[in-house]
């Protein structure tokens, strides 16, 4: 298999990684240019892994372990290692092709080994938001919309806390017409914020109605 074979199918990992573990971040990449979407999927396959580590672990440290693996390799420790990963394959090429500064990356690594030891993991959203609006916009400052989003939808799913996911929410609401149009697939999914405030369990259907309304009409209010 040739180089860009490997990459190509690196590529399609993170894609259906993301489709199978991560269907509304899946579907909202589906309103940023076509170009754009396969750098998405690697963020987001990046952004997937990491957080399931919690689920994976029965020790904190070995969570750690596994976490600092993961910034290691995107700092260019552990490029044997990194070369058997389909993830960090794609995350490195899109490193490679887009200029994405890899601080925001190791930042969510270790802002998810804080989340072994019971710390919300709100830094790890807010770069994957931040990484992601950069992809689409790397002129865009979206830094006033940023941590609010991060908390808004951490808070509304896990460590559940509807009053701060709301305040924060509200807060995100408040900026998003001021977002360059290109940035917003990258927040698409801070609208499911209420309707999962009503119900943690919305069906996907209705989380891909929410989506879908975002889109076309704007962030729904609460």
């Amino acid at each position: 298999m040739s180089e860009h074979e490997r990459i190509h199918e690196a590529y399609r990992h993170c894609e259906a990684l993301v489709r199978a573990h991560d269907k509304d971040r899946f579907l909202a990449a589906l309103f940023a240019p076509a170009d754009r979407r396969p750098f998405l999927y690697a963020l987001y396959a990046f952004a997937g892994e990491i957080a399931r580590v919690q689920d994976r672990v029965r020790e904190p440290m070995a969570g750690v372990i596994r976490l600092q693996w993961w910034a290691d390799a995107i700092a260019g420790l552990r490029p044997d290692e990194a070369a058997g990963s389909p993830v960090m394959i794609a995350l490195q090429d899109m490193i490679r092709q887009t200029g994405l500064r890899i601080d925001s990356l190791v930042a969510a690594a270790v802002a998810r080994q804080a989340e072994l030891q019971g710390i919300a993991a709100v830094p790890a959203a807010a770069s994957v938001f931040a990484a992601a609006a950069w992809l689409l916009d790397a002129a865009a400052d979206v830094t006033a919309v940023v941590e609010d989003a991060a908390m808004a939808v951490t808070y509304v799913a896990d460590p559940h806390d509807p009053d701060q996911a709301s305040t924060a929410y509200n807060a995100f609401r408040k900026h998003t017409r001021s977002l360059p149009q290109k940035v917003l697939p990258a927040f698409l999914t801070v609208a499911l914020v209420p309707l999962l405030l009503r119900n943690r369990h919305a069906l996907q259907w209705r989380r891909q109605l929410t989506l879908l309304r975002a889109a076309w009409f704007g962030f729904p209010k609460l």
